[in-house]
């Protein structure tokens, strides 16, 4: 029995210790009081910040308190980045990122401050503690914003350098700066707008491309907005946008009638839409603007396909080989034209071979397959790796034509693939 209560004696303290509150919440003046320390002593700036922060939703937190919190934690930024500033004054080894990310950090801290400060209090009234001082000191400090977004975009580092860049267009349209109209009317915002853009673009991140595009296009040269605008279209399409894709396809072609890439990919949105009258109208406009170009008329020619319209496609495809005998899409519109004609035609040609009819339409069938034969034998000349275009439409033709040779031959590249 003795040995029995002893066993109890140990058991019940560790039930006690389960049942333990735990530790009371540090007071946010001891956290204060630890960051004004920190900031004096040049030690431990960092932790002091994290633990500022960690405490800024908290339920006891004021709203004044929360505004110092974030001018703190900016506080201890600057102290940090003062001392990677002091080491490069003295030509000593600095962290180049540390340096930049601390005026970051300082702009993303006081913006936040601000933000709470213009948060009207019960009687509806704004107060600024933290403004005024803060403004002159970013004002010092944003300029290195610059600097750090091309140190890191020169060196590939996309998705770093577009907060710098996405700060210092930011802060340019903030309230904070209102009183600096030299911030507002920057001439570098154009150039700057188009650094985002291109740091987002080139991390895959189209949504933010897009967040500073018109601002780039608006302030830049010719040359480098078409390549803006084409950015545009890429972004709306990975983001599924259709309607805001073919809208910028639309203004591009409007815009850059010299830059191809914008007909060419509305002519594909026409022809997969059956929009086979915008894409005629398209194409007339541009023989218009633009000049006797083979595409414009490979793109009537498409058009003209899906209508049906096999004559007016084949006369349209001898128009684009007529400015491009290389134009291999040319050849194969004219020769499925031919090919389709000759099905079509073989649906009501007359089989009775009684009838004196039955020889002229066997003589027009093989003189359709014949004219199909030569278009789609050149496509196979100047695609010859492509054999899915022209292997099929030969095989036919060639069965029509009884070349049992040449048959022989597509129905063994049809049966290897």
């Amino acid at each position: 029995m003795k040995r029995l209560l002893i066993l109890l004696f140990v058991v019940f303290p560790l039930v006690g210790n389960a049942a333990d509150k735990g530790a009371k919440p540090v007071k946010y003046k001891t956290l204060l009081s630890e960051a004004k320390a920190a900031i004096k002593n040049s030690k431990n700036q960092a932790n002091a910040e994290k633990n500022l922060l960690a405490v800024v939703n908290r339920e006891d937190i004021t709203k004044a308190q929360r505004a110092e919190i974030y001018y703190m934690a900016e506080e201890l930024e600057r102290s940090q980045q003062s001392e990677e500033n002091m080491k490069l004054y003295l030509k000593q080894s600095y962290d180049t990122i540390k340096f930049f990310s601390t005026i970051l950090k300082m702009h993303e801290y006081l913006l936040t401050c601000d933000s709470i400060e213009s948060t009207p209090d019960d009687r509806g009234v704004v107060k600024y503690k933290y403004r005024y001082k803060s403004r002159d000191l970013l004002k010092t400090y944003r300029p290195n914003l610059l600097n750090g977004g091309k140190f890191l975009l020169k060196r590939n580092k996309y998705r770093d350098a577009f907060p710098y860049f996405d700060m210092y267009l930011k802060t340019s349209q903030s309230p904070f700066f209102e009183y600096y109209s030299s911030i507002r009317e920057d001439t570098l915002l154009p150039r700057v707008a188009y650094w985002a853009t291109v740091s987002a673009y080139n991390d895959n991140q189209p949504r933010l491309a897009l967040r500073h595009i018109d601002q780039a296009i608006a302030g830049t040269n010719d040359s480098l907005r078409v390549s803006l605008q084409e950015y545009k279209v890429r972004c709306f399409e990975a983001l599924g946008d259709s309607s805001s894709w073919v809208e910028n396809l639309v203004e591009g072609t409007r815009l850059y009638p010299q830059h191809d890439y914008f007909f060419l990919h509305l002519m594909d949105v026409y022809a997969d839409q059956k929009r086979y009258d915008d894409g005629l109208a398209l194409c007339d406009t541009m023989l218009t603007r633009v000049g006797n170009r083979s595409i414009y008329w490979l793109g009537k020619s498409q058009m003209h396909l899906g209508q049906f319209d096999y004559d007016t496609c084949i006369e349209d495809a001898d128009q684009a080989i007529a400015c491009d005998s290389l134009m291999a899409d040319a050849y194969y519109n004219k020769g499925i034209a031919y090919l389709n004609k000759a099905v079509l035609f073989a649906e009501t040609a007359c089989n009775d071979i009684r009838n004196p009819k039955c020889r002229q339409d066997r003589k027009t069938l093989q003189e359709l397959y014949s004219k199909a034969r030569g278009p789609m034998e050149q496509v196979r000349h100047l695609l010859p790796d492509d054999a899915k275009r022209w292997a099929s439409p030969l095989y036919r033709i060639y069965l029509n034509l009884n070349m049992g040779k040449e048959f022989a031959e597509m129905e063994k590249i049809l049966n290897a693939k």
